[in-house]
């Protein structure tokens, strides 16, 4: 994979209207330099760039010291300015937190800087926790809402349906002083659960969990379906993780899908908040039907400038290897971000069909509020070729809110300015059709409640019961005695006890890690 590597910040504070930056602590200067360097970059490779004011209008020397925070109030005020035609809004409008940009970010370049609880999944896909996520459905009934293939939960044989019955001796409960409790216990380095299981002989059993490192296993589970003599594949996938091998699993999924003789397609991407474009394009590839082979998968539409080649600020940044040196040269120099080629017609990718299931002529995905940018993208370049359908699963409390994906059909690269990595909306994704203003989620077809109390792959699960009603394999009479009645779905208002690769926050989704490069 190639990471682009700052070469300078050569920026002065001037610019801002400060006084000479040889005045100023190193701190400050530093600092100074990566307000500025947020700002002009912006103007230059931002997607809207041309709706942004001159550096003299927008003054980046307004901002104090802070370090985060008020990088993170530059971006946000840097994505006001560009306003979605539809909605008279930003098109980074944040509904869940509207003083901070919906897609465009900074991080530290060691990956997380919050001492949240939150799943600590870094740009390798390398995590370092528990792997699991709680969710209360009513009063004092806690469950796992999923956990994470390859961590330490699920290594012990956790799953997502289990009822949580004591942290650490303790009984759980839906009360502040538990959540607490849970934040304290998510915090060390192990911790004791007492969890239930309908399943087994004995309702309760103990787990003693210890944090450690591990590969991120994208793959939560694949299972064939047997309804009326049809056979349906099921696929739950958590995120799209950076390639290096991890696509193999879903290959021998698909192989074995075929085998079996699979006809329908069902796959669940409820909790899926995105991740690597190269993953999503090798999914494509899977489920798309062999006509498709050849014709355009996807478009990435960067502004004009950047179309033009005279984004000339990206010669900052040199494109180094995994192992931080120059990936090549051009003419005796290190290749930079500059040598990329950003038109329409070079970052326009074709389907390459080389498996998958040949009776496939449609295909059914859960999603929900939090499936965002790649998944969204898997989505939206399948449309042209085949009948996609989407039930949508609500995680909230409100039953009569609209189940819509998250909306981001943007995607980005990482700039790097001194020990961060800087994320900006710098191209938008686009079908076949031209089709990619999802900026406020995609529609569904159907909503049903999520059950967070049935495992994944069960044929109880509403959302698998709706796409097999849909499908006319089940009755709606049969799908609604098959389930229990639809739980009070009940989010805890906690986030550490969402330990979830988080749609929200973090740029891991739609990452491009490939550049191409300008034709000699």
């Amino acid at each position: 994979m190639l990471v682009a590597g700052c070469i300078l910040c050569f920026f002065s504070c001037k610019k801002s209207g400060l006084k000479d930056p040889k005045e100023l602590p190193l701190a400050e200067k530093e600092h100074r330099e990566v307000l500025d360097s947020i700002f002009l970059y912006a103007r230059q490779i931002y997607l809207w760039n041309d709706q942004l004011p001159s550096e003299k209008i927008f003054n980046a020397g307004k901002y104090g010291m802070g370090g985060m925070d008020v990088y993170r109030k530059e971006i946000a005020d840097i994505a006001q300015f560009a306003l979605n035609p539809q909605t008279g809004r930003s098109f980074e409008y944040n509904l869940l937190n509207p003083s901070s940009a919906k897609f465009s970010t900074i991080i530290k370049k060691s990956g997380s800087e919050s001492g949240k609880i939150s799943t600590q999944i870094n740009l390798n896909d390398i995590g370092y926790d528990y792997g699991i996520t709680f969710l209360a459905l009513n009063q004092d009934e806690i469950y796992i809402e999923y956990i994470i293939p390859n961590s330490p939960a699920g290594l012990a044989g956790l799953k997502r349906g289990m009822k949580l019955e004591k942290l650490n001796g303790r009984r759980a409960e839906t009360s502040t002083g538990f959540y607490d409790e849970m934040q304290k216990a998510f915090k060390n380095a192990a911790l004791e659960l007492s969890l239930s299981n309908p399943g087994l002989a004995d309702p309760s059993q103990n787990y003693a969990l210890r944090k450690t490192a591990y590969q991120a296993e994208p793959l939560n589970k694949a299972v064939v379906l047997n309804v009326k003599k049809r056979k349906i594949g099921y696929i739950s996938y958590l995120k799209f993780t950076s390639p290096k091998g991890l696509n193999q699993s879903l290959d021998q999924v698909f192989r074995d899908f075929k085998e079996e003789g699979v006809e329908e397609l069902i796959v669940d991407l409820r909790y899926n908040g995105g991740g690597d474009i190269s993953s999503c394009e090798h999914f494509a590839n899977l489920v798309a039907p062999f006509a498709a082979n050849g014709k355009v998968m996807r478009k990435e539409k960067y502004n004009s400038l950047m179309q033009a080649g005279k984004a000339s600020i990206l010669s900052a940044q040199l494109l180094l290897n995994d192992d931080g040196i120059p990936a090549f040269y051009i003419n005796g120099r290190p290749a930079t971000l500059a040598d990329g080629d950003y038109s329409l017609e070079g970052n326009t990718e074709l389907f390459q069909k080389t498996a998958g299931l040949p009776q496939l002529q449609r295909v059914y995905f859960i999603v929900s509020n939090q499936t965002a940018s790649a998944s969204e993208l898997l989505i939206n370049c399948l449309r042209p070729y085949m009948n996609v359908k989407l039930v949508g699963v609500r995680t909230n409390e409100n039953a009569a809110e609209p189940v819509k994906t998250f909306g981001k059909p943007i995607g980005f690269f990482s700039i790097r300015l001194k020990s961060y990595l800087l994320y900006l909306s710098l191209f938008q994704n686009l079908n076949a059709l031209g089709e990619g203003d999802y900026f406020n989620g995609i529609s569904v077809d159907m909503t049903v409640t999520d059950d967070v109390s049935v495992d994944f792959g069960d044929i109880k699960d509403p959302g698998i019961q709706t796409a097999l009603t849909d499908m006319g394999y089940v009755s709606v009479g049969n799908a609604q005695r098959l389930s229990n009645t639809p739980p009070n779905l009940k989010r805890m208002d906690h986030s550490f006890l969402r330990r979830e690769i988080n749609p929200l926050t973090g740029p891991h989704d739609l990452i491009k890690s490939r550049i191409k490069m300008k034709r000699p």
